[in-house]
């Protein structure tokens, strides 16, 4: 299944499914055949599988009896799951991106993932406006694969990680690479690395979407293509496949730091490509493209905080 949360003019935000390139009201459509589900994307995941079987069976009647739908293009889409308890993400996981950076390929055998928090403010959906914040006039793009925790587990076995997902998003972790904050102040040992975690904090610097995808649909996360484009100029192309910790060890790893709740975004790093690599920021008037197979293409405009 395609869920999205959705708007329109006259509807406010609200669970949806999109079918043949029209969106449903899934909680109407359950209604229609005596159900009823949670109004929001985390309140369905927290169901678990019975949830999105009822989800399922109302996409499925809402189809058969043609209920009232909409075409995508009139809704305004939201980030598919708007109230995550966390947002975790990778940096440095795919080691084209690290060498691109000027540093030198890793050995997976020697090393842990690299994990940090982005604050939920930084979501947005697909069409909102990436904002250029006022302390940094460096801003890039990292187009990255998002999975999204449908149970919840503590030191949780690799084997068993991806029983644990829901699904699956384009995301784009834009970055803020240098920051100005404070004129004048002492030089301490980590500022840079402070710098570099601030600058992942700005909002509207994590769109998200259009939809997440049902795992069941993913049979196969590292064959999925994922391209970004930048004013429609290729920027990034890679597999997914080219993570150097792939997803199940990713989510493995995750939850011996912390444990994983329902409604967990966890963003896997970005392939090689980004901005930053050449001197090329984003401005004001770009539109970003992220593509990756099977789950969607995410747009956004730039503009000036």
């Amino acid at each position: 299944m395609k869920l999205i949360t959705y708007q329109t003019a006259s509807l406010p935000a609200r669970l949806g499914v999109v079918q043949h390139g029209l969106v449903h009201d899934l909680c109407a459509a359950a209604a229609a055949r005596g159900d009823r589900l949670p109004r929001t994307m985390r309140g369905l995941l927290s169901l678990g599988a019975e949830g999105l079987d009822m989800a399922r069976q109302a996409a499925h009647f809402a189809a058969a009896h043609r209920l009232p739908a909409i075409p995508e293009a009139e809704a305004t889409f939201l980030a598919p799951l708007g109230d995550p308890p966390k947002i975790l993400c990778l940096a440095g996981n795919y080691q084209a991106h690290i060498q691109e950076g000027g540093l030198k390929a890793v050995e997976k055998a020697r090393i842990t993932p690299r994990v940090f928090m982005k604050p939920i403010t930084t979501l947005c959906g697909n069409g909102a406006p990436i904002l250029l914040p006022e302390v940094s006039k460096h801003v890039d793009y990292e187009l990255e694969l998002a999975v999204v925790i449908g149970k919840a587990g503590h030191l949780i076995p690799t084997a068993d990680a991806l029983s644990h997902v829901a699904g699956y998003a384009v995301y784009n972790d834009i970055s803020s690479r240098r920051l100005v904050i404070a004129e004048g102040r002492d030089a301490r040992d980590g500022d840079g690395f402070f710098d570099w975690l601030a600058g992942k904090w700005q909002d509207n610097s994590g769109p998200m979407g259009p939809y997440l995808v049902t795992a069941d649909e993913v049979p196969d996360v590292s064959t999925l293509g994922m391209r970004l484009f930048v004013n429609d100029e290729k920027r990034q192309d890679a597999l997914a496949g080219q993570m150097i910790f792939d997803v199940a060890e990713t989510i493995a790893f995750c939850s011996r730091l912390v444990t994983l709740q329902v409604g967990d975004i966890i963003a896997t790093g970005t392939p090689s490509g980004v901005g930053d690599a050449k001197g090329v920021y984003l401005k004001a008037g770009d539109v970003v493209r992220c593509e990756i197979d099977g789950l969607g293409v995410l747009e956004n405009p730039v503009r000036a905080a």
